[in-house]
């Protein structure tokens, strides 16, 4: 894929696979029997397992008293990053099968082009970061041309077709079917790659949650498309004078998959009994719930 090479990493993990194996009771296809099968009728959305409340209150203030939080400046520049990158490639995959065929013609054409980074800033009122997102745009504009180019000399005859196949990742955004692994019913993977691979990317500092949504995200492909998926990728973008990804791959063992599981439960179990977890002894300023905790009589 463009924006990072995981051939290396896949190789290690495949040993670690090799090393440990996956039980099959823990497949996401395995869905209609315990451990996998959901104790009840809740399902939650992937991003729950990423909550920052240390007691789970915000996932209680959204499902059981339907509140709705605030998107703060962490969470809509997380957003932004996530459009720009998919909007971006599904625009330069369509200009490549336009005939677009060469680095340069697409440099030319759109490393100055602000339609989407106008479009994204004016859905999420974000203007704030236009700065970060453009940075970004023009990183993957670059990249994508660098790519083409490396194509078009390696390969004499290659046409539009093999071109966007070797450039970009096969899916992006891929919808996935999360209900039978207790999860919500449209679920989107940033990208699924014929490795086996899921991949996200995240912005801000790595979290362990951040492994546990993805091993969700396996589970309820494995259960969609009744496969195997075995490796995670965790893409961590950072833009400060320049653009970086920063990959993180893991194999999505039984350890992760039984400790996703019991967090499911247990979030499962709480929204079902509708019982109020309490405010953390102190509440993270970040979370979208913060003014709801602390700024009204909830």
């Amino acid at each position: 894929m463009f924006l990072v090479s995981i051939e290396k990493t896949i190789r290690t993990l495949r040993k670690q696979l090799e090393s440990f194996g996956i039980s099959e009771e823990l497949r996401g296809y395995c869905w209609d029997r315990a451990p996998v099968e959901p104790l009840n009728d809740v399902r939650i959305a992937v991003s729950d397992l990423n909550g920052f409340c240390p007691t789970r209150r915000d996932l209680f203030l959204k499902y059981v008293l339907k509140e709705k939080g605030e998107p703060n400046q962490y969470m809509l520049k997380g957003l932004a990053i996530h459009k720009v990158i998919r909007e971006t490639i599904v625009t330069l995959k369509k200009a490549i099968y336009s005939g677009c065929d060469s680095g340069e013609e697409i440099v030319k054409e759109y490393f100055n082009d602000s339609e989407i980074l106008d479009r994204i800033c004016k859905s999420l009122e974000c203007d704030e970061i236009r700065n970060d997102i453009s940075k970004l745009y023009r990183y993957i504009v670059l990249q994508v041309a660098a790519k083409v180019d490396e194509i078009k000399s390696k390969y004499a005859d290659v046409d539009a077709e093999n071109v966007a196949g070797l450039v970009f990742p096969p899916v992006v955004e891929r919808r996935i079917d999360g209900e039978p692994v207790g999860l919500s019913k449209n679920l989107s993977l940033d990208v699924f790659t014929p490795y086996s691979v899921i991949m996200d990317f995240k912005s801000g500092s790595e979290r362990y949650g951040h492994m546990l949504s993805l091993t969700g995200y396996a589970l309820a492909l494995e259960a969609d498309d009744e496969i195997d998926v075995n490796f995670g990728v965790l893409i961590y973008v950072r833009i400060d004078k320049s653009v970086h990804f920063c990959q993180k791959g893991f194999l999505i063992s039984d350890e992760l998959r039984r400790e996703f599981l019991e967090v499911r439960d247990e979030i499962a179990e709480m929204i079902e009994s509708g019982n109020d977890p309490g405010k953390p002894s102190e509440c993270p300023k970040y979370c979208c719930y913060y003014g709801v905790c602390n700024e009204s009589s909830c």
